[in-house]
């Protein structure tokens, strides 16, 4: 069974009451991101609430005026580059082993600046003992799983990998499945979600197109390819019952890993 980490920017409590409800439904480990981890400054802030940080994301970003992503492209990265910098410092203090980071709004004409950066993250992170990933989203710079592999064969950094996110693949009309087959060794992360097949809405599982089967596809061929991380359950702020919809998700995980079990007695 793969660890399952709930990513904590689906509560709306404060940092330090969030991990206290994940840990009372029963996780293990925990996602955070600069507009959820408020307060958390050290690994022990986390570890106190007997939860591990899985993974950081980089944004959304918090930001100063005239400071987004969209600077990775261009030579404005130089003025970014310090806020990353600090986030992936911060997720290092705060326990993570893996990070990710979104992609710019929009495709430059010159994809050469955005490699160079991506590269130049991925060697940062290296030196704080994280993986960097990037996470393609539909409509933006790299907006496909294969679009993100591309890329990341692309820069060639042994430190830089994918990021599958299953309810992006209900959008872009992707197997995830064969995405992850597709990316191997280079996958460094997996997100789960589901949405209605038109928005990138983070349902919870099951709510929109997303039906059982293309879980159970999913998460056998992430088997398959020897993938050893954690799954994160991704879930969008403003759900009625969010840490219900994490516990179900987990609980469909479960019931996932039983039947595998089963088939392999």
């Amino acid at each position: 069974m793969f660890a399952v980490s709930a990513c904590a920017w689906a509560l709306p409590q404060p940092a330090r009451a969030a991990l206290q409800r994940i840990r009372a439904a029963g996780f293990d480990w925990v996602d955070v991101r600069p507009d959820c981890w408020a307060g958390l400054r050290a690994a022990g802030d986390v570890t106190a609430h007997g939860l591990r940080v899985a993974c950081v994301g980089l944004g959304p970003m918090i930001m100063a005026p005239g400071l987004s992503l969209d600077l990775l492209t261009g030579p404005g990265f130089a003025r970014l580059l310090p806020y990353l910098a600090g986030a992936l410092e911060r997720g290092s203090r705060l326990g993570a082993e893996r990070a990710y980071i979104t992609t710019p709004a929009a495709r430059p004409d010159d994809m050469g600046p955005y490699r160079r950066a991506m590269a130049r993250l991925a060697d940062i992170a290296a030196g704080l003992g994280l993986v960097l990933c990037v996470e393609p989203s539909p409509g933006r710079a790299l907006g496909t799983a294969a679009e993100a592999l591309r890329f990341v064969d692309a820069v060639g950094h042994d430190n830089l990998y994918t990021l599958l996110d299953l309810g992006h693949c209900l959008l872009t009309g992707e197997d995830p499945a064969r995405a992850v087959r597709q990316a191997g060794g280079r996958l460094g992360y997996v997100h789960i979600d589901d949405n209605d097949g038109r928005a990138d809405h983070h349902w919870p599982l099951f709510q929109g197109v997303l039906t059982p089967a293309v879980l159970e596809a999913t998460l056998d061929a992430l088997v398959s390819a020897g993938y050893g991380g954690p799954v994160a359950i991704e879930l969008g702020r403003g759900l009625a019952k969010p840490l219900d919809s994490l516990v179900g998700a987990r609980d469909a995980l479960l019931v996932w890993d039983a039947a595998r079990a089963g088939r392999e007695a």
